[in-house]
């Protein structure tokens, strides 16, 4: 019974640590990009799955050479974040890092790749690691590739 109070309160300390930040991140392209010396945000622009408006998200991410690595986590919900089935329509998007529009590609990671790649993302970041290790259903591991600019 403790767990799921505490997963609860987890959740509700995320969202509103979430809500506060996307906010500034929103409105400033990405800065800062560090909100601690170890985790990093991006603002993930989508195209609405069914309305095709345009939308822009928040999320963490992991370093991956020059690509940036997002875990389609939800909060740690068994059901999949928008932003994640807005991508899988459309993977050609951009993200907004450090006051910089970089475009990227989504590519959901499989097999090998996608174990090795989870397996450096839970060693980065301790929520990911709770995560990977309560949901029900499979986390995806999105790898989000730099393009050249249009």
């Amino acid at each position: 019974m403790a767990q799921v109070g505490f997963a609860m309160r987890r959740e509700r300390f995320y969202r509103v640590f979430a809500e506060m930040h996307s906010r500034l991140l929103v409105r400033t392209n990405g800065r800062p990009e560090h909100l601690t010396p170890r985790f990093r945000c991006l603002v993930l622009e989508t195209s609405g799955l069914h309305s095709g408006r345009p939308h822009r998200v928040v999320l963490g991410y992991m370093p991956d050479g020059d690509a940036f690595v997002v875990l389609a986590s939800n909060f740690g919900q068994n059901r999949s974040p928008a932003w994640w089935q807005n991508l899988q329509a459309r993977p050609d998007t951009a993200v907004h890092v450090a006051g910089r529009r970089v475009p990227v590609r989504a590519r959901e990671l499989i097999g090998r790749e996608r174990d090795v790649v989870l397996s450096r993302a839970m060693a980065h970041n301790k929520q990911w690691r709770a995560y990977a290790t309560t949901m029900r259903r499979t986390l995806p591991v999105v790898r989000l590739e730099r393009q050249a600019p249009a």
